[in-house]
């Protein structure tokens, strides 16, 4: 696969394309880096293509999920992944 599908911020809009909402945890999961990770849903955040919802239990949960515009970009993408796959 190419490697431009393996940027952080690509792999995080295909991902939550896929699931539809994901917790900061599961999110962690993919990108091992958490430093790498707040900074691309900071960036992500403020291009409005995900958008966070925090729940106030203990411990605090995080959700991210693609907004509209996240959601049309995340489909190009995933169209690019399979003509690059096939």
């Amino acid at each position: 696969m190419s490697d431009i599908l393996q940027t952080p911020s690509v792999k995080i809009l295909l991902y939550l394309l896929k699931k539809e909402e994901a917790r900061y945890s599961d999110l962690a999961d993919l990108i091992k880096s958490r430093g790498t990770l707040s900074l691309n849903l900071k960036e992500l955040d403020e291009e409005k293509l995900v958008k966070r919802r925090v729940v106030t239990t203990k411990p605090v949960q995080t959700y991210y999920s693609l907004t509209e515009k996240g959601q049309k970009i995340a489909k190009q993408l995933s169209e690019i992944r399979e003509i690059l796959s096939s």
